[in-house]
């Protein structure tokens, strides 16, 4: 919304006139709804025609009849498609974008009208002058052209025109928008229309940092082996070996071995879409298991007992375990046994017990 194009179009724009001969109010409505959605230099509005129907409370019909009639005498114009799709990406919702014309000023202003508007509008007086002589490229009806017919820059009253002429650091561009700029600043240089090929400093950054954490984690520590052990079949990329690199980290400080955490994560590669997610998955915490304890590895023979069975007096009559060959066994057999107190029999049990 800009303050400057609905002030002109409730105060200076002209309107086209009616059956009767007066400035049609639905036009007018219809432009002050532009004005709502154009820029303070009156460009880019593009409001649908369902919003303008809603703003003014007319038909359709009679919306659309009005942007012909503001069109057929120059008031509005068709602005440049690219701002629009710029900002609406789908075609199909795209509707018509409108230029007002701001240097366009009604000839039924009085000296009373002009001293009120004064106000708002510095220099309106001399802009009226300007445009009601033949030689400042106006018509005979008093209204201004938007082309001046003579360079103008910096009037002497203040008021800079929309379309300035030549060599005053102003570029007009054939489909392009073209950007506002203060009083006596300096001509900036052309932007360049070919994107730039070079990463942006925080991309650089975030891809170094990840680089350095995939040194770190990934490429030289036991995660690596545990990502090496998976197979051709898991396909991940780099970022995502980063991301998984922690739960990994996390399996291997519980007890897993890369290669176990390897089969158990990457047992089932059918029917997998997304590699990462499927791993995320499995290794989080809820759905990995605990490892598997190992078998504490057998102690050396001692020369004693059996070589094969580890048993003292294997061929004698009261063979039993080593206890340096089978310490556990031999602490275990160690513990005394709670033997089951069986009841007492009795008269009906001992008769059983004889007939049995």
């Amino acid at each position: 919304m800009s303050v400057e194009a609905i002030s002109w179009a409730l105060n200076l724009a002209p309107v086209p006139a009616d059956r009767g001969g007066q400035p049609s109010s639905a036009c007018k409505f219809v432009l002050v709804g532009l004005a709502n959605h154009a820029g303070p230099d009156g460009t880019a509005a593009f409001p649908s025609v369902v919003t303008l129907v809603r703003y003014t409370g007319l038909s359709e019909r009679t919306v659309r009849t009005c942007l012909d009639r503001l069109a057929a005498e120059g008031i509005i114009s068709p602005c440049d498609p690219g701002i629009v799709a710029a900002r609406i990406k789908r075609a199909d919702r795209r509707p018509q974008g409108w230029d007002l014309n701001l240097s366009l000023i009604r000839d039924d202003l009085t000296e009373a009208d002009l001293a009120a508007l004064g106000h708002h509008f510095p220099g309106l007086a001399a802009r009226v002058a300007v445009g009601a002589g033949p030689d400042a490229g106006g018509a005979a009806d008093g209204l201004q052209s938007p082309h001046p017919a003579r360079a103008v820059d910096d009037q002497a009253d203040g008021v800079q025109p929309l379309y300035p002429a030549s060599g005053t650091g102003c570029n007009e561009h054939a489909g392009g928008v073209q950007p506002a700029q203060p009083r006596g600043a300096a001509v900036a240089p052309e932007p360049s229309m070919e994107s730039s090929r070079e990463p942006s400093a925080a991309r650089a950054r975030g891809r170094e940092a990840l680089l350095a954490a995939q040194g770190s984690a990934v490429g030289a520590g036991r995660a690596g082996e545990f990502f090496e052990a998976l197979g051709p079949a898991w396909r991940l990329t780099a970022a995502q070996w980063a991301r998984l690199t922690p739960a990994v980290l996390a399996a291997l400080d519980d007890g897993w071995t890369p290669h176990g955490l390897a089969r158990f994560a990457g047992v089932n590669t059918d029917g997998v879409r997304n590699p990462y997610a499927v791993l995320a998955a499995r290794l989080s915490a809820a759905e990995l298991p605990p490892p598997a304890r190992l078998r504490a590895p057998r102690p050396p023979w001692c020369g004693q007992c059996d070589q094969n069975t580890r048993i003292l007096g294997f061929d004698g009559d009261a063979p039993r375990p080593c206890p340096r060959c089978k310490p556990a066994t031999t602490a275990s057999s160690a513990m005394p046994h709670r033997h089951r107190a069986w009841p007492k029999p009795t008269a009906r049990r001992m008769h059983t017990y004889h007939r049995a």
